[in-house]
């Protein structure tokens, strides 16, 4: 049997908000849960704030946000 290779993390936010992610969950047939590690995995992959931490050690991304400092 493959060990859990995920760790819990959490956050609050606004009550509408809130409201859509339920209605997607379950428009989607996915728990809330699975809906935002999903949404959290593709924002970390666009990285659209160009957070340097999601860079992938050694990625190209990485190495031209580097040039532009």
């Amino acid at each position: 049997m493959v060990p859990n290779q995920s760790k819990p993390v959490a956050a609050r936010v606004p009550i509408d908000l809130a409201e859509r992610l339920d209605r997607a969950a379950d428009e989607n047939d996915l728990t809330k849960s699975k809906l935002v590690a999903r949404a959290v995995e593709y924002y970390v992959d666009e990285n659209p704030d160009r957070i340097r931490a999601f860079y992938p050690d050694g990625s190209l991304a990485a190495f031209v946000e580097e040039l532009f400092e």
